[in-house]
């Protein structure tokens, strides 16, 4: 049972007060008729949430079309009330501008009721405007017991109900006598009354709010989920920040791993090192010393023969080496513009080079030079 509760009359018009009851911990606090109920009834107190009342509008009975029908055998629940909604539009003869729900009434049975579709519109408008969503609108009707062989009435002010089992109509002479000519009529008052209102959180099964009359959910986090939606995303971003974070760990440790391997297999052969980089000058002054590594032969004479293949009509008439990593050679072209290419070329491979330039007996132009690797 929900323990803060409004009850108010559904609007019908667009300038009627509307009556009220207001029910928490299982009684009737307070009732009225008011303009603008929400305001009399001081359901929402300032320490109490909007959401933690709930709102029953009590839809008039003139405006309502109750019936019972038969049950289906072999028919589970859900079957029973879609068959029992599609005989109540069979039968209404404006089946198309009423809004048709149907529930399970207390004896097992089906039952449907049915309301014109602009009065649930015109009334909701209504209610928005007192800044009022109702949870539930149900038949002010249906809040009424069953009396067993009997019937039952009930004023709710704004209207007079009479029920037998699931025939409910106005409460007038003329229906009692055609509804109800051989029962007695037992009213419903003072704390009986006020027990059914108490009982109206149980009696939402009959709802009009729904299809298209449904109430739109919002959704809303409590302070418990946000502050763990705040933790989570301080985790992410802590193990956002933590995988780069290791990564660079990783990565580090393996270039320290490679370090020492490289150190060691380097101290077989220059003998131990401080460090890779004076590890790297040793095996260079290694290699020097024994006419190996950037003064070996192949590497300034591969550089001055691809100078060479870049520029025709310049070739080589003579190429000796020194064991200090040093080529000379003579170029020969018929003019010195024609070496100058092949000079440019193995300057511009990062070699040093020194040229004199002479001509020989025959006319030619011919230059000596030396390569040399940096």
């Amino acid at each position: 049972m929900n323990h803060n509760l409004l009850l108010i009359a559904f609007p019908t018009t667009d300038d009627e007060p509307l009556f009220w009851w207001h029910v928490k911990d299982g009684a009737v606090q307070a009732w009225g008729c008011d303009p603008d109920p929400l305001i009399a009834s001081q359901a929402y107190v300032p320490d109490a949430a909007q959401g933690d009342v709930r709102v029953v509008a009590l839809v008039p009975s003139h405006l309502t079309s109750i019936m019972g029908h038969e049950a289906i055998s072999g028919a589970n629940e859900s079957q029973a009330l879609a068959a029992a909604t599609m005989a109540a539009k069979a039968q209404s003869l404006e089946s198309e501008k009423v809004h048709i729900i149907s529930a399970i009434d207390g004896a097992g049975g089906v039952v449907t009721a049915s309301v014109g579709r602009d009065i649930l519109s015109s009334g909701l408008v209504h209610l928005q405007a007192l800044n009022i969503d109702p949870d539930a609108i149900i038949p002010s009707g249906w809040l009424m017991p069953v009396a067993g062989d009997g019937a039952v009435s009930a004023d709710f002010g704004f209207d007079q109900v009479v029920r037998a089992d699931n025939i409910i109509a106005i409460d007038d002479p003329v229906f009692r006598d055609l509804l109800f000519p051989d029962l007695t009529v037992k009213p419903i008052t003072g704390d009986d009354f006020d027990a059914m209102l108490v009982g109206a959180a149980e009696k939402r099964d009959l709802n009009f709010r729904s299809g298209p009359f449904a109430k739109k959910t919002q959704r809303a986090m409590d302070a418990k989920q946000k502050r763990r939606l705040g933790w989570i995303a301080v985790a992410l971003v802590i193990v956002s920040l933590a995988i780069p974070l290791v990564q660079l760990a990783q990565y580090h440790w393996a270039a320290s791993a490679a370090d020492e391997a490289a150190l060691a297999d380097a101290a077989a052969v220059v003998g131990e090192q401080d460090n890779p980089d004076a590890a790297e000058r040793a095996l260079d002054q290694r290699l020097i010393a024994e006419n190996r590594g950037n003064i070996m032969f192949p590497v300034p004479a591969s550089a001055l023969f691809s100078a060479l293949q870049q520029v025709p009509n310049v070739s080589i008439t003579r190429m000796a080496y020194g064991e200090n990593g040093i080529i000379s050679a003579t170029l020969s072209a018929v003019r010195n513009e024609d070496i100058n290419p092949v000079l440019l070329a193995i300057q511009e491979a990062g070699f040093l080079i020194t040229a004199t330039p002479r001509t020989d007996a025959t006319g030619s132009a011919q230059a000596d030079i030396t390569v040399r690797a940096p």
